[in-house]
């Protein structure tokens, strides 16, 4: 490919990410061909380093082909994308492990430091 080839490619592929850009400014979600599976948008790096929509959970959208996912309207269904998207209380803990009550004169969890 020569230098004066390229900028009418990168023009390209600027146009294409535009297009896909815009079918999706109005919070739609993404489905990939026919799946029945409806996925969170993030925007992705694409060809030529533009930023094209894509599933949140990253799974393959058959290649590089931006005519494979398709903005849609219905709630996210996809299980990854959810948890992903999902925001949980900042003040809530998780437990690393179970904590019992300690038994008198000894340790949490029961043990004695035998």
């Amino acid at each position: 490919m020569s230098a004066e080839e390229a900028p009418g490619l990168y023009e390209a592929l600027a146009t294409i990410a535009a297009a896909a850009r815009a079918a999706y400014a109005d919070g739609s979600n993404l489905r990939v061909r026919s799946s029945g599976i409806v996925h969170a948008v993030v925007m992705t790096r694409w060809l030529g380093g533009e930023r094209m929509p894509g599933p949140a959970c990253m799974v393959g959208v058959s290649g590089w082909d931006p005519g494979a996912a398709h903005p849609d309207r219905g709630a996210v269904t996809c299980r990854r994308c959810l948890k992903l998207t999902t925001q949980e209380s900042a003040d809530e803990q998780l437990e690393l492990f179970a904590v019992t009550d300690p038994e008198p004169g000894g340790r949490p969890g029961g043990g004695h430091g035998d």
